[in-house]
């Protein structure tokens, strides 16, 4: 029978000390490293500039993550076969695309607007330091990103219940890009809002799933993030 990622074993290679480390870091990643950055840049009297801020929350989140997971980051970057880590990629890819696709299609379809919040924070911050954002969103992003919500959330989770493992990963990375907008817009344009990620957030689990490596989704969400940052910043 060929393999395939609903029947395969399915390897998340944790050590039970990352999965301990990682889940009690990740609500610092998720909400208190930022609460604690901006109260220490107002005990020290620096002004709370978004870029700066940025700067300083990935960089405590990428020492962080190699510090934790600095075995899991080692294992091999194409996984059991460059062959599965490139179709896993290209279908991910794929799948990303279909899905934001038919949620923009369904959303108009349904009268509604779709108004992605995050970005509209995100190109205004690439406007103010392009080379900045740069880095933020094509390297630091996707390697923490993916290896606390892929590696961490969906691999340890995985285990016990595949289903479950989807819908947390989905959620939290969903929450983590709206929950700040919450009361500052119609909740029904958030619920949208939060809508739109549904389908990378599903499309890099399964890449994971599929390729056996963690390098397989960084590598999409450096390639949609490169592309969202060309789109913001080409003319």
């Amino acid at each position: 029978m060929a393999r395939n990622a609903n029947t395969r074993y399915f390897n998340a290679r944790l050590t039970k000390a990352e999965i301990i480390a990682g889940w009690c870091y990740l609500p610092f990643y998720l909400v208190l490293l930022s609460v604690l950055l901006q109260h220490l840049f107002r005990a020290l009297q620096i002004p709370l500039d978004s870029i700066v801020l940025n700067i300083a929350y990935f960089s405590v989140n990428l020492a962080a993550v190699l510090l934790i997971f600095h075995n899991f980051l080692r294992q091999r970057f194409f996984g059991e076969s460059f062959w599965e880590f490139l179709q896993a990629c290209i279908l991910g890819f794929v799948f990303y695309q279909a899905g934001t696709w038919a949620v923009q299609f369904a959303v108009t379809k349904l009268g509604g607007t779709l108004e992605i919040y995050n970005n509209d924070t995100v190109e205004g911050m690439v406007l103010q330091n392009r080379y900045v954002m740069l880095a933020i969103s094509v390297v630091l992003a996707p390697v923490i990103e993916e290896t606390l919500l892929r590696g961490l959330v969906f691999g340890s989770i995985r285990a016990a219940s595949r289903p479950m493992a989807y819908i947390t990963s989905i959620f939290i990375f969903t929450m983590m890009h709206n929950w700040q907008y919450f009361g500052l817009y119609p909740f029904g344009s958030m619920l949208l809002s939060c809508l739109a990620y549904v389908p990378a957030s599903a499309a890099l689990c399964w890449t994971y799933e599929k390729a056996g490596t963690i390098w397989a989704p960084i590598t999409i969400h450096a390639i949609i993030n490169a592309i969202s940052f060309g789109i913001v910043v080409l003319p």
